[in-house]
């Protein structure tokens, strides 16, 4: 009896059995039901494994059990007896499928190529000779905030080498399959039950022109350092993803996470260990360099970065700041009370960020709480979605974007009652040396008892007063639809911040309200990003 039999005979036994300990013919079969295959961390990682589960949704086609996205066994078992399948031919076969997989089992179990069915795997060896791999590098795009779809920035992966057409390079790539990125459906779905997604393997100069010139996004590229049995690990399980329907979610597997679980198949230390349940790219880039990981970087700028450079040199990438933000200020009002805000991702516009040229603020999930002098904790705001960009128009040719979706309190409200607000703005800003002066109209919706349109110009000054120090100023008038629904119809904003060590800023920050009830508001805080 061939050894493919006795494995499709014994996986049936082991499928049709309720018991932990696994098969029970012959010797042999102790080894194919070892647990160390199964529940090692090599064969979890090729299913991309996090935890107990995989990231990958358990409806993808990825997965040959029902029962694989959760259960490491279950799909270890319906692998083999997919391998063992003489039934299946030539492409549509699972050792055509899944190379890795299948390089794996022959590892673990000391088996031969000749023991399963000889199926010739046409479009998998075409792959082979058109995709060389001779180099691997992470590309990160840039956020330009232009849409805040784009707002963290998009990591991918590059792969270039020699075969016998000559220099070949690809981008492999994992994005959300949508039309509306920034439709507020998007935002629902992408933050809640997840979009179709897709890896995708194209042409390098096809991915790279779309983001330099149809998104305005620099490239910054990282050589990683990977030994040949790395890449090949890798060459060989970057075919098992295409065609597969894998679900994107902002938090549970977004391109950031799609790339950490490719690359931890080539090798465990690409991997991370976080308490955080959320990771940026840019954060993820900075940690593989901690690790010594990367070989090399460079930036492919766009025409504005490069005019930027040109003007006041280069700034990396891998300097920019911690990506959560935890703060904690007293609040001297008509009602003292000390507030705590937790942003875990992304970029305060407060803080001196020496990794970026324009001033930035991106936020996903920011949670603000207050506690009063009569010991009362109260909710104070939710920021679901904030982003903001102050961009030089002279050199950008773009204007500056603001974009809100949040539920906060009426001014001075000491008690949980948040009001549902939205606000989306274009402007216009000019950069003078350590300086940036903008304008910046907004029009919005708030909700607090009727339905309140409003529009709100803004102008402010953000500037640079050393490495270390920055000041803050802006004005802003509402004219409401319905009426003041907010506890406030107009504001002056100062505020100034030191670094004092790195990570930890001390600021002060001083409003005054028109029409409101309390119109001073004097802050005193400190920041911390980790």
């Amino acid at each position: 009896m061939r050894l493919s039999k006795f494995l499709t005979i014994v996986v049936c036994l082991a499928l049709s059995t309720e018991s932990a300990q696994g098969f029970y013919v012959y010797d042999k079969s102790a080894s194919l039901s070892s647990q160390t295959i199964y529940e090692s961390q090599e064969w979890k990682n090729l299913l991309h494994y996090d935890g107990n589960k995989s990231v990958i949704n358990s409806d993808s086609t990825f997965f040959l059990s029902p029962e694989g996205y959760n259960n490491p066994r279950a799909e270890y078992l319906a692998t083999l007896k997919a391998m063992s399948d003489s039934d299946v031919q030539d492409d549509g076969h699972a050792i055509c499928r899944y190379p890795a997989r299948f390089e794996y089992i022959l590892s673990k179990l000391k088996l031969s190529k000749n023991d399963f069915p000889k199926v010739k795997c046409k479009a998998y060896r075409e792959y082979l000779e058109k995709v060389p791999f001779d180099k691997v590098a992470i590309v990160f795009a840039a956020e330009n905030n232009i849409s805040p779809s784009s707002m963290m920035g998009h990591t991918f992966l590059k792969i270039s080498g020699k075969n016998s057409k000559g220099y070949k390079e690809h981008a492999f790539s994992y994005f959300a399959a949508v039309d509306k990125a920034d439709s507020l459906q998007f935002y629902i779905d992408v933050m809640t039950v997840g979009i179709d997604g897709a890896y995708i393997l194209l042409p390098y100069r096809e991915k790279e022109n779309d983001y330099l010139y149809g998104e305005k996004r620099s490239l910054w590229e990282f050589d990683l350092k990977m030994t040949p049995a790395e890449k090949q690990k890798l060459k060989q399980h970057l075919w098992e993803l295409k065609g597969s329907n894998i679900s994107y979610s902002l938090i549970s597997h977004n391109c950031n996470t799609a790339v950490i679980s490719i690359l931890k198949v080539a090798n465990p230390d690409f991997d991370i260990a976080t308490i955080k349940p959320f990771i940026t790219p840019v954060e993820y880039i900075q940690k593989l360099r901690f690790k010594q990981k990367i070989a090399n970087a460079e930036i492919d700028p766009t025409d504005y970065i490069r005019e930027k450079i040109r003007r006041y040199g280069i700034k990396n990438i891998l300097e920019a700041n911690k990506n959560t933000r935890i703060e904690i200020s007293h609040h001297n009002t008509g009602k003292d009370f000390t507030k705590i805000k937790l942003s875990p991702v992304y970029q305060d516009i407060k803080d001196n960020n020496h990794g970026y040229f324009d001033e930035m603020e991106s936020k996903i999930g920011e949670v603000s709480f207050g506690y009063s002098k009569d010991n009362k904790l109260f909710l104070d705001s939710i920021n679901l979605l904030k982003m903001r960009s102050i961009l030089d128009y002279d050199i950008q040719q773009d204007f500056s974007k603001h974009f809100k979706l949040s539920f906060e309190n009426d001014l001075n409200k000491n008690n949980t009652s948040l009001k549902p607000t939205f606000e989306f703005g274009l402007g216009v800003a000019k950069y003078i040396s350590n300086a940036s002066f903008y304008l910046m109209p907004k029009v919005g919706w708030r909700y607090n008892h009727y339905n309140n349109f409003y529009i709100t110009p803004e102008i402010g000054t953000i500037i640079h007063l050393t490495d270390k120090t920055k000041m803050l100023a802006s004005y802003e008038y509402y004219f409401n639809s319905r009426g003041n629904n907010r506890g406030y119809n107009g504001k002056y904003n100062f505020y100034l911040g030191q670094e004092l060590i790195e990570n930890i800023d001390l600021y002060a920050d001083y409003s005054y309200f028109q029409d409101a009830n309390y119109k001073h508001d004097f802050t005193i805080g400190l920041s911390y990003r980790f």
